[in-house]
């Protein structure tokens, strides 16, 4: 129970600190050069007692700033130390933790639906479609322009003040979707820690897999109860969500 307090103590202190610099890149390089300079063997504790306690106000952004890091090629985290890592979590019976060096596909590979374009957006360049994202107070046209789901203008779109905390759950839970679109705005730095948005996205059968095991211990122990049995999913999503319910 020591060890665990200890541990527990420690990933509060890590989260309060990176959490103190700003949401986003600089965020998630901070927790990146933090683990970097620490053994797996050292870092695998801390991550599990982040991952046991997402749910908390203080663990959600720092596991969210993690994440972004373990998907950064070019973060101080480099390959070995994940490899690292990861074996380092399995002999210690971590799963949990093993899930969160996981990239496997998203569940559901996306296909352009026929025939269903949307006359007034397919009419507007990207250029200009980029910029009614960013610009324009026109509520349809956002809409429209949402739903096209291209990554690029839901990047735009999510700068656009209009767009609220449901706009972009709406974006998230949208089926079918490009993976790219919503990891687009899993980084948004506005959106990415809102309840609404990470439960939408945890539960899109398109996302990136590797970003619904990042969200899935910031999730609440009832959902997490909800995405084990749901067949939609990914197995590895699901299977990860039953050993997190074991370990909490």
């Amino acid at each position: 129970m020591a060890g665990r307090d200890s541990a527990s103590r420690l990933a509060e202190a890590f989260a309060r600190r990176i959490c103190a610099l700003q949401e986003g890149a600089m965020r998630a390089g901070a927790a990146a050069r933090h683990l970097a300079r620490m053994a797996p063997g050292e870092a695998v504790p801390l991550l599990a007692a982040l991952v046991s306690s997402g749910a908390e106000a203080w663990g959600t952004p720092a596991i969210a700033a993690i994440g972004q890091a373990l998907r950064d090629p070019s973060s101080a985290i480099d390959y070995e130390w994940r490899a690292a890592a990861y074996a380092e979590a399995r002999a210690r019976g971590l799963p949990h933790v093993a899930s969160l060096f996981l990239a496997p596909g998203p569940r559901r590979a996306f296909v352009a639906p026929r025939d269903k374009a949307d006359p007034v957006a397919s009419a507007i360049t990207l250029g200009h479609k980029k910029s009614f994202a960013r610009l324009r107070r026109d509520p349809d046209l956002l809409a429209r322009l949402a739903a096209e789901g291209d990554p690029a203008v839901v990047r735009e779109l999510l700068r656009n003040p209009l767009v609220t905390e449901a706009v972009a759950a709406r974006i998230a839970a949208r089926r079918p979707v490009r993976p790219e679109a919503l990891r687009a705005l899993h980084e948004d730095p506005r959106f990415r820690n809102r309840v609404a948005v990470r439960r939408a996205l945890v539960r899109n059968p398109y996302v990136e897999t590797e970003i619904a095991l990042h969200i899935l211990p910031t999730m609440p122990a009832r959902l997490v109860q909800e995405i084990a049995g749901d067949g939609t999913l990914h197995p590895v999503v699901r299977e990860a969500a039953r050993r997190l319910l074991a370990e909490r």
